[in-house]
């Protein structure tokens, strides 16, 4: 017994030594992990445990009390026990010990459950906070991961919109320049034994022309005599064939693209989801709105249609025997006199937004409409033939799509997945109707694929944001427990003095987690659903895609696994926290739980294995690998998602990288905040505001993390906005070469660009430049198109080049933005402006003459110099050529050129310095263009012959709509068929599209800024509930409520800010560095824009939260007695 007494009074003299370290504000050290105090720890445990006369649950606090010879209480082993204590009596049957065992555990778990709710009941807002967090990452999550999932929605639509909703279209291989039909009714036959093919329908598209009815010389439409020369006692006119145009010579006409469809069939397959225009009526039409308007005809006026049989249905012209009637080698058209049924504005998916005039017939009437519209000069049998024949056997085009919902295999943000289902699709077809007598196309698939890098980098944007807010859920969810762990310390304590375990302590900390997790994950899922068709209908409404409007099956998992699973996975620190401390500690309610200053003491033996070091060592060998191999291997095999996947990696850890480092220098950065804010305050506020700041150092941190990583998100997000608007505005941009040109559908003649030039001039100053730019060499001199090759003079390296020729203020015109320029031949006879504007001009210069602007590449693969020759090779087609070497054979030409300049890129010209972009443009001066063309045996004899492509216009600010409307009255009369790039209507899609992801971007910043302020409240609650006894002190001295309001708001602030100009610094730096990776892939000048307005609105945000996170709570706490602070159990 002496040896024993000795022993304890030795413990509790460095039990009171710790004791006294608490009490003089030094750092706790019941982390002491010795042998010593854990042999005093389990004597006090027992003697507590026996003392109130209760059995221990824990086995081995009884054994330690026997052990330690506690004899006296032996009595208490004959009380009854408890039915829940004879659980291992090895003599009873196996299904009563279940039976035991399991009555026991729900007789504990029913009151573990009891406690927590009591627990809830009592803490209100702590249950609400957690709560809510849970609530708010099951519902976010779900309902992000569902929406991401459809955004490659997005995509589809603008293609969509680019091409029509057409998934394959099938065309006849028949290898020769005559026009082949399909017979559809024999495909119908083949593809109707698996009814996933039978979602297809026969198109037919013919070039015509509109004329007015009523403005022609016979006021008579439905006489064909006329139309076709034929006198009415059956005798030939002399106008034949020519008789129809010179009758309605001076009535309006234009252009028109004619398409036969079946409207039943394209609506069953899903062709033309927002068409709603019923079938068109028999000998009527409808006609787009701009086609209506330029020959001013209206719904119930009737028009004339002229009809290309050659480009229709000259196979069944050929079987009908009507060859007699070709005029060189061509049949005569059709003319038919049709009603005006209605107008449409939209194609409404049956065609791309490019077609403005077309013209829409019924595909079961046509036929018959036409066999009454035929030239009567035609023989009977001619007629017998047409009229039994089934225009289902003459299709131009059999449309194929997707059986429903076709949409399915368009939403995945990896088109190589898209990719290979197309083509297991369209094999399968082709295998079907015969692959070698059938072409085909993916138009959609490859109008999604001209955004491959958009949509690629929009999946790397949205996944950084779903990895942001997991791990801002997680430290929330984590955050919470960890405060709710340390505002029960003392609960906790009195638990275990009273017999709780620590399994029991383990369990209860579990329930907890699980009281706001299982309700916030029901509640959650559901709101989430909800809210998921009220988007999905949105969503249709603005795009005219539907999307599914149930969660995914990967959001909802994903919800689950963080709704259920992460609040245990992040308990487990707030029970090691928990159970770490000793009893003494927890029940110690006259000192404050604060602590300015820490002092840890190891042993040496527990450092043998470093985990944190073995944690960084691995993510380091794992990150080594994946730069070492996995980055190589997606560059080698060209595997984009791969490659996007790494940089993801990197981006993530950049930006968690960033903010690890910015911790280093918060604490600075506070302090120069409160000298900065608070230099006019009372002295002793500041230094008070800096002391707390210290001693919540740890718990802020947290907080501090939460708010520079939600931050710093939102930057990036704003960021990447912009940069996704700008990207998808940059290509149209770079593409047309400035806001408005005209484009014509074939080569402008000479007289046709001079009534044009002309049109343009007479706009005065509403224009401030206009230039022209050719069709590619050597088109422009009426020559089919043939490669020119750029080589060196030893004939080693050589590449293919679209050579166009330009005026001489074509970069003035041009959009300034996009012309970036490396070296520059010298010019004596002219100076280049700065920005390398008047380059164009300069390559009109004497010693610029046979010089050309190559792109930058060829000076790093050819080693090409400015002013260095190189050869300029043109071919010229044996048919085109005026001479030729060898009879039959094509003219081929090599001169000597120089390069006057390398070209980075350029306003509506193809340049790079990057080896990925082969076959890049090449511009030169029109005497050049000429020169070389006329050396080459081209057809041309002078600059006056030469056609040209396309005219780029700069109008002046303001005046664009007003130029752009006269443009688009002239070129309506202009007999050249051309079309108007108006930039605000083309990226009309793009605005869509943009829209959208604005909505979603602007959704994850609401909800980053929400989750940031939960933290904010419930750090700054625990801060306050912890420092009682100091408040108490401070009161009970003097110091007035404001004074105490006024610090915890400086508190709450400095810690907002600090955190806040972190998050920008770091969103910042981050988001640049992406614009840089996504200018060296898609080579657009995008710029970096700072959003100053979103710092202004974080600024304010930072002031009312802070206000909002300290009021309360210090008001609640000063409300009350001076006395009752003090004595408030933390």
């Amino acid at each position: 017994m002496k040896g024993k007494g000795k022993s304890n009074n030795t413990s509790s003299q460095k039990y009171r030594h710790r004791l006294n370290l608490n009490s003089s504000s030094s750092d706790d050290l019941g982390s002491i992990q010795d042998d010593y105090d854990d042999s005093y720890n389990d004597d006090v445990d027992s003697r507590l445990i026996h003392n109130n006369s209760s059995n221990s649950i824990n086995s081995n606090n009884s054994n330690n009390s026997s052990n330690n010879g506690n004899s006296n209480h032996t009595s208490n082993n004959n009380r009854k026990p408890y039915k829940y204590e004879d659980i291992s009596g090895k003599n009873k049957p196996r299904w009563d010990r279940f039976m035991v065992w399991l009555r026991s555990t729900l007789y504990f778990m029913k009151h573990v459950a009891i406690h927590t709710v009591n627990n809830n009941r009592r803490n209100k807002l702590s249950y609400f906070l957690g709560f809510s967090a849970c609530f708010l990452v099951v519902f976010v999550v779900s309902l992000c991961v569902s929406i991401i999932s459809n955004t490659p929605v997005v995509f589809l639509n603008l293609s969509e919109v680019s091409v029509g909703e057409m998934d394959m279209v099938l065309s006849s291989n028949s290898g020769s320049s005559a026009q082949t039909s399909l017979n559809y009714t024999l495909a119908s036959s083949l593809l109707q034994d698996d009814s996933s093919d039978t979602y297809h329908s026969p198109r037919i598209l013919a070039s015509s022309v509109t004329v007015v009815s009523g403005i022609c010389g016979y006021n008579d439409p439905n006489n064909l005599g006329w139309k076709y020369g034929v006198q009415p006692d059956g005798t030939k006119m002399d106008c034949i064939p020519n008789c129809f145009t010179d009758v309605c010579l001076s009535a309006p006409a234009n252009f028109g693209d004619l398409y036969v469809i079946d409207t039943k069939r394209e609506d069953r397959m899903g062709l033309g989801r927002a068409w709603t225009m019923p079938s068109v009526p028999y000998g009527q039409v409808y006609l787009q709105s701009d086609l209506a308007s330029s020959i001013h005809v209206a719904k119930g006026d009737s028009v004339y249609i002229e009809l290309n049989v050659q480009s229709m249905i000259s196979n069944l012209f050929w079987n009908a025997n009507l060859t007699m009637f070709m005029v060189n080698g061509t049949y005569p058209p059709i003319i038919l006199t049709m009603k005006v049924a209605d107008t449409f504005s939209s194609g409404g998916g049956k065609f791309g937004k490019d077609e403005s005039t077309a013209i829409i017939i019924e595909y079961d009437q046509f036929l018959p409409f036409i066999y009454t519209q035929l030239n009567p000069l035609y023989p009977q049998s001619s007629f017998s033939y047409i009229n039994s024949s089934n225009l289902y056997d003459y299709a131009d085009n059999i449309v194929v799509n997707l059986p429903p919902s076709r949409l399915e295999p368009y939403i995945n943000s990896n088109q190589d997945t898209i990719l290979q289902n197309l083509i297991k699709f369209s094999s399968k077809i082709l295998y079907k109707l015969g692959f070698n007598e059938i072409s085909s196309q993916l138009p959609v698939m490859k109008e999604l694929s001209k955004n491959r890098y958009v949509a690629l980098f929009l999946g790397l944007i949205l996944n950084v944001i779903i990895f942001i807010l997991l791990f801002l859920s997680i430290l929330l969810i984590y955050s919470l427990l960890m405060i709710d762990v340390e505002t029960r310390t003392f609960e906790m304590g009195v638990m275990r003095m009273i017999g709780t375990t620590r399994n029991g302590i383990i369990q209860l900390m579990l329930c907890k987690a699980f009281s706001y997790s299982l309700p916030s994950w029901v509640f959650g899922l559901l709101f989430a659903q909800l809210f998921g068709v009220v988007v999905s209908k949105w969503f249709a409404s603005i795009t005219g895609v539907p999307i599914p409007p149930r969660l995914t099956t990967e959001g909802v998992l994903l919800a689950t696994l963080l709704g259920m699973i992460i609040p245990i996975a992040a308990s487990i620190f707030p029970i090691k926290n928990a159970l770490g401390k000793n009893l003494h500690d927890s029940l110690d309610s006259k000192h404050s739980k604060t602590m300015a200053v820490q002092i840890s003491i190891e042993r040496s033996e527990d450092n043998s294995f470093s985990t944190s070091v073995a944690v960084i060592g691995l993510i380091l060998a794992v990150f080594g690998f994946g730069i070492y191999y996995i980055f190589p291997l997606s560059l080698l095999s060209f595997n984009l998602t791969l490659l996007l996947n790494m940089f993801f990696l990197l981006l993530i850890s950049m930006l968690l990288g960033l903010v690890l480092l910015a911790l280093n220098v918060e604490h600075l950065l506070e302090r120069l905040i409160v000298f900065a804010f608070l230099f006019w305050e009372k002295k002793a506020i500041p230094a008070i505001v800096r002391k707390n700041l210290v001693a919540h150092k740890l718990r802020n941190r947290k907080t501090a993390i939460m708010y520079a990583v939600s931050l710093a998100f939102i930057i990036f997000v704003n960021v990447s906005y912009s940069t996704q608007q700008a990207s998808l505005n940059y290509q149209v941009l770079q593409r047309s070469g400035s806001y408005l040109r005209v484009n014509g559908r074939a080569n402008f003649s000479p007289s046709d660009a001079q009534g044009l030039e002309n049109f343009v001039r007479g706009l005065g100053d509403s224009v401030e430049s206009f230039s022209w730019i050719s069709s590619s060499f050597p088109t422009f001199a009426g020559v089919s198109w043939s490669p020119v090759v750029i080589s060196t003079v030893g004939h080693i390296y050589w590449d293919t080049n679209h050579v166009y020729a330009i005026s001489p203020n074509y970069f003035e015109t041009g959009l300034s933005q996009f012309l970036k320029v490396g070296d520059v031949s010298s010019d004596p006879d002219y100076t280049l402006d700065p920005l390398n504007l008047g380059l164009s001009q300069q390559m009109y210069s004497t010693k610029s003459s046979n010089g050309l602007l190559i792109g930058a590449l060829y000076q790093s693969w050819f080693d090409a110099q400015v002013d260095a020759n190189i050869l300029f090779k043109t071919t010229i087609p044996a048919s085109y050529a005026t001479r030729t070497a060898i009879p039959g054979s094509p003219n081929i030409t090599t001169s000597l050129a120089h390069p006057i300049a390398m070209i980075k890129s350029a306003p509506g010209l193809g340049f790079s310095e990057f080896p990925s972009v082969t076959n890049q443009d090449a511009a030169i001066s029109i005497p050049s263009a000429v020169a070389f063309a006329i050396r080459g045996g081209a057809p041309i004899d002078s600059v006056r012959n030469m056609m040209t492509a396309s005219l780029l216009i700069k109008a002046r600010d303001g005046d664009t709509s007003n130029v752009r409307s006269q443009l688009e009255t002239y070129i309506s009369t202009m007999t050249a068929s051309a079309s108007l790039f108006d930039y605000d209507k083309e990226i009309a899609p793009n605005k869509t599209a943009s829209d959208i992801i604005q909505y979603f971007f602007s959704f994850t910043t609401v909800i980053a800024m929400v989750i940031s302020f939960f933290s904010l409240m419930s750090s700054m609650f625990t801060n306050i509930y912890e420092q009682t006894k100091e408040i108490g002190v401070l009161r009970a001295i003097g110091i007035p409520k404001s004074w105490m309001v006024r610090i915890y708001i400086y508190e709450s602030f400095v810690l907002v800010f600090s955190s806040s100009l972190l998050g920008v610094f770091i969103g910042s730096l981050v988001g640049w560095t992406m614009i840089l990776q996504r200018v060296l892939f898609t080579q657009l000048p995008i710029p970096f824009i700072f959003p100053w307005v979103l710092l202004i609105v974080i600024f304010i945000c930072s002031v009312i939260f802070s206000f909002i996170s300290a009021f309360g709570p210090i008001r609640k706490v000063l409300n009350q007695q001076v006395v009752v602070i003090m004595r408030l159990v933390s």
